[in-house]
C-alpha cells in the first residue's frame, strides 16, 4: 500500500486518535459515577418543614431539588407542595452504593 498524501494521512490518523481518547474519556466518566439504591420510607413532618427543606436533606446529590419534589408530589398523590406537621408523607430516599 502506497500513501500518496502523507500530510492528510497524517491528518486523518491524528482524528482518529482523538476522537478515541475522547469516547474512552466519556466511557469511563459515565462509569465512574456513584451508583443509588432507591426506596420509599414514610416519613412524619415535623413543624415548620416544607418539601423543599426535606427534599434539601434526601435528595440524590446529582438531582435538582425541584425533580425530587416533583417525585414527592407524584408518589403522594399532592397536588400542590403544602405540607402539614403530623402528616404522614412517603419520600424517597437514596443511597449510595459503595
Amino acid at each position: 500500500m502506497r500513501i500518496v498524501n502523507k500530510r492528510k494521512f497524517t491528518k486523518s490518523i491524528l482524528i482518529l486518535i482523538f476522537i478515541i481518547v475522547i469516547t474512552t474519556i466519556c466511557i469511563s466518566q459515565i462509569s465512574n459515577k456513584p451508583k443509588y439504591n432507591i426506596e420509599t420510607i414514610d416519613y412524619i413532618v415535623s413543624k415548620n418543614e416544607t418539601l423543599w427543606s426535606i427534599a434539601e436533606q434526601y435528595k440524590n446529590p446529582n438531582q435538582d431539588i425541584r425533580d425530587y419534589i416533583d417525585k414527592i408530589k407524584e408518589l403522594n398523590n399532592m397536588k400542590t407542595a403544602t405540607i402539614y406537621e403530623g402528616q404522614a408523607i412517603t419520600i424517597i430516599i437514596y443511597e449510595e452504593v459503595k
